[in-house]
């Protein structure tokens, strides 16, 4: 017991356990003003695009047509599949230009248009060593590097997209290659694009040599409709020089003239009628030409607009695609080249006399048949432009378009003939003036700013388009070469 009480005693007492000590406080912080933390947001750099792949995706969103399948031609509806981001070849290049030109007409930043004159430079040196290659020439890459230097011209506004200097070696390329050149999809597509360029280098140099290369698009268009319109577009503007020549010819004879200046005269005049007639059979072409293809485009391409009679377009019966609404664009401006010269022609038809002595004009019955034609051609092509750059939907309603420059490239030369055409209503030129206004300012097609008085860039054939009142009267026109084509090419592209 004693153990115990003295283990007890000496045991020492329970210690009170410490109260945790306590964490000092937190020091008050005062959240960051509002434009403290604006400054602090500014200062993060998020990742910029470089200007090659903005430039780059902007062109082909707009510029570049869908590759649809059923076979029907855009507008550099191919070029996606020619580029290669891993190369700087001919191709890419050359596309790299026209995209940097094509955003600095959108965006207006300098630098873009300085790459693209740097790079165009290099694409021009490049070509002229590949197109003496027979390797190369054989390659759809060597042409869709010539239309792309053309499509730039579109852009810069330089001779207000005048091919000249690549005509040459574009139908070079064509000719060399046949028709094998449209056994594809692809080469299909960059025929017709070569051909409208072509065509536009006839137009403005009244040069015929270049118009069909091969006879690709006559011997092929008696089979295909959409190859006959442009076999027939060439055609007419060799039909338009021709009479573009008669007007440049003295219709007098002198009372002593020798009876073989007499044989040459009548000689002259029997080609004469012979041309006229072969004018006014193009005419019945083109409309036949209406009623087939509305059947081919019926049995070929499905869910697509149907080609129309003259003067129906603007009546809105159905809904067209960009595509095809482009061709009857064309189409119905290559009718326009026909009529308008038809009709200046006749302007310098003197009156003659008949045997009683009246006088009279062997033409003045068709003049008013002629003038209606061209304000239905002239409807039907501005009918046709909305749904060419996707205006309109298929239930009629407003619509927008991505890829509306891919139409505005191809018909623009078209819309220019309009503004140019005495015979048209003041509404008509003044909605064809609005329609370029668009091209030239939203889209940025320079050359939409048409022809301009004092240029010799290539622009006089328009003037035949706007004659003074003067080569309007009865009497005969002075149809030199200031009003009409000047023939000859101005720096070919050498082959």
């Amino acid at each position: 017991m004693a153990s115990a009480s003295s283990s007890s005693s000496t045991a020492s007492p329970p210690q009170d356990e410490k109260p945790p000590e306590k964490e000092p406080p937190k020091p008050k912080t005062r959240p960051l003003e509002a434009p403290i933390r604006r400054r602090s947001v500014a200062m993060v750099r998020h990742p910029t695009q470089s200007y090659d792949n903005m430039s780059l995706c902007y062109f082909v969103r707009r510029f570049v047509s869908p590759d649809d399948d059923d076979g029907f031609p855009g507008h550099f509806s191919f070029l996606p599949s020619l580029f290669d981001h891993y190369k700087d070849g001919l191709v890419e290049t050359a596309t790299l230009s026209v995209a940097q030109l094509a955003a600095y007409n959108h965006l207006g930043n300098e630098e873009l248009r300085t790459r693209s004159l740097r790079n165009y430079g290099r694409v021009i040196k490049g070509l002229q060593q590949s197109i003496q290659s027979d390797e190369q020439v054989m390659d759809d890459k060597v042409i869709a590097t010539i239309l792309l230097l053309c499509t730039y011209k579109d852009f810069s506004g330089e001779g207000l997209g005048d091919p000249n200097e690549h005509a040459s070696g574009l139908f070079y390329l064509l000719e060399k290659r046949g028709p094998s050149q449209i056994g594809t999809r692809r080469g299909a597509e960059l025929f017709l694009l070569a051909l409208l360029r072509l065509q536009i280098y006839s137009f403005l140099h009244g040069d015929d040599q270049y118009t069909d290369p091969g006879a690709i698009a006559t011997v092929i268009g008696i089979f295909d409709p959409l190859l006959r319109a442009l076999s027939m577009m060439a055609r007419t503007l060799s039909l338009r020089h021709r009479l573009c020549r008669f007007m440049q010819s003295e219709p007098y004879q002198p009372k002593d003239a020798s009876p073989s200046t007499a044989s040459q005269s009548s000689t002259g005049t029997e080609d004469e009628r012979i041309l006229i007639q072969e004018c006014f059979d193009m005419l019945d072409a083109f409309g036949s030409w209406d009623i087939e293809a509305a059947e081919y485009w019926q049995m070929t391409f499905e869910g697509r607009g149907v080609p129309t009679t003259l003067g129906e377009m603007s009546a809105g019966r159905m809904h067209y695609d960009a595509e095809t609404a482009c061709i009857i664009i064309l189409v119905r401006s290559a009718r326009l080249i026909l009529l308008q010269t038809m009709l200046l022609y006749q302007t310098t038809l003197l009156p003659t006399e008949d045997d009683d002595g009246y006088s009279y004009n062997s033409w003045a019955e068709t003049v008013p048949f002629l003038e209606s034609d061209v304000r239905k051609s002239v409807d039907d092509m501005l009918a046709a432009v909305p749904y060419a750059l996707g205006d309109i939907d298929p239930s009629g309603m407003p619509a927008t378009m991505l890829h509306d420059g891919a139409a505005a490239i191809v018909i623009v030369h078209s819309i220019r003939l309009v503004t140019h055409c005495v015979y048209t209503t003041p509404e008509q030129a003044e909605r064809a003036a609005h329609i370029l206004a668009r091209l030239n300012s939203a889209v940025g097609i320079r050359s939409a700013v048409g022809w301009i008085p004092g240029d010799t860039q290539g622009t006089q054939p328009f003037q035949i388009f706007s004659p003074s009142p003067i080569m309007m009267s009865p009497g005969r026109m002075d149809c030199t070469e200031k009003n009409c084509a000047s023939p000859g090419a101005l720096g070919l592209l050498s082959s």
